[in-house]
């Protein structure tokens, strides 16, 4: 059996990209335009830990900037 390789290619190419759904705390702090250090402080920005790192949920960093417009 051969493989198509043109095949492979097309399935590639169709293939949505996944949307990251956190952020880093330095990520988050870049979009808001903020430092890093007041990012890190504590309540400062709403945060999850998954696998011991700190990570900011893109639902919750927009509902968040929702309140306060």
């Amino acid at each position: 059996m051969t493989r198509n390789p043109s095949r492979k290619l097309e399935l590639n190419q169709s293939a949505t990209p996944l949307e990251r759904q956190t952020f880093t705390i330095e990520e988050a702090a870049k979009i808001l335009g903020i430092c890093r250090a007041v990012a890190y402080r504590k309540g400062v920005l709403p945060t999850v830990q998954i696998a011991g790192r700190r990570l900011v949920p893109k639902v919750a960093l927009e509902r968040m900037l929702a309140k306060t417009a």
